[in-house]
């Protein structure tokens, strides 16, 4: 059912309701409550409880709604996609209510130029109670639910599954099912609603998905258990066949990388200690698939001296995870004990 502006609705799944002021696109509309508050809400959960014209024009209005779902079902046909969110990308985010502070509204982002048909749910232990479902179109935010602290508190993870679509021709993705764990203390945590690019307020925003990042993470572990011989052949059969041209490594080539937390990020205040280590650990790993690729023969680490804890990382990470290279204190005069230097063409005997 199509709803025009001035219908009276009433929640399908939720107490309450209003009348719709707004047509946002096909499939969502904007009403406004007896409160004053406008809240976009999916056709689907809503149910008509009085049309904004008479009787007498009713049979009229019938035939003209008719028209425009034709022609907004020919218009959707062919997607328009943006430049450089062609990536399957899913968020999700709490805002807080304008007018009551115990109240969060709970929005999902599809942040990439597919459509993604959802199903979100609160689970606890084994069992499972939806939230809200529907489409989310390509490229925008849909306000799911409004959930009070108190029943923030009591769910021990929300779960999303969903499948990411186009009206034409595209690669087939992988069907989401992510869990986020809800943690109640956050909600009244300092630093944790931030300025974002989605909301012109402040808001907790939690990357779900990303696809990109788990073509990441697949490639690292590839390259994690490709030994260094394997690494150099592959390289080179690379550039025999002129698919990718690799210089040739110097004598004494050498890759410096900072990992100082303000070399990193501009700003730390709303970063906690954890995230910082976190954030430094993945950069030491990025890096150093990178010079592994490049062709370089040797990279330092500058971690500083510290309380000692990202230099023990790094090394531990690189005994577990990157046995074959050889590592040991970087020159001294220039680092003092502040920097790790790695033989990416040294392996142990």
């Amino acid at each position: 059912m199509k709803f025009q502006v001035g219908d009276v609705v009433r929640y399908l799944n939720d107490v309450g309701g209003g009348t719709v002021q707004k047509i946002v696109n096909p499939s969502v509309v904007e009403i406004v409550d007896e409160s004053g508050f406008s809240v976009p809400v999916h056709e689907k959960e809503l149910i008509l409880i009085e049309r904004a014209e008479t009787k007498d024009e009713a049979p009229k209005q019938e035939s003209s709604i008719l028209e425009k779902n034709e022609v907004v079902e020919s218009e959707s046909i062919e997607d328009e996609d943006i430049e450089g969110y062609e990536n399957p990308h899913l968020f999700m985010a709490f805002v807080r209510n304008a007018k009551d502070s115990s109240l969060f509204e709970l929005y999902l982002i599809n942040d990439c130029n597919y459509h993604l048909l959802y199903v979100l749910s609160a689970e606890n232990e084994d069992s499972m109670s939806r939230i809200g479902s529907g489409l989310l179109e390509a490229n925008s935010k849909y306000l799911v639910k409004q959930i009070s602290y108190d029943n923030l508190s009591k769910i021990e993870h929300l779960r999303c599954q969903a499948v990411f679509y186009k009206n034409k021709e595209y690669d087939l993705q992988k069907v989401v099912d992510v869990k986020v764990a809800v943690n109640p203390v956050k909600f009244y945590k300092p630093g944790v609603f931030v300025v974002n690019d989605f909301f012109d307020e402040d808001a907790y925003v939690l990357d779900v998905y990303d696809a990109s990042a788990l073509q990441y993470e697949k490639e690292r572990e590839t390259l994690r258990n490709v030994d260094s011989k394997q690494i150099a052949d592959a390289l080179k059969t690379k550039k025999d066949e002129e698919v990718r041209v690799v210089p040739p490594a110097k004598e004494d080539s050498i890759r410096e990388i900072d990992l100082h937390i303000h070399e990193l990020v501009d700003d730390t205040a709303s970063m906690e200690a954890s995230e910082m280590l976190d954030l430094q650990l993945k950069t030491f790993d990025r890096e150093l698939m990178r010079a592994v690729s490049d062709g370089v023969e040797k990279i330092v680490f500058i971690h500083g001296v510290g309380n000692g804890i990202l230099k023990a990382k790094i090394r531990g990470c690189l005994d577990r995870d990157y046995p074959q290279y050889f590592y040991q204190d970087a020159s001294f005069q220039k680092y003092k004990f502040g920097a790790t230097l790695v033989y990416l063409r040294k392996v142990y005997k």
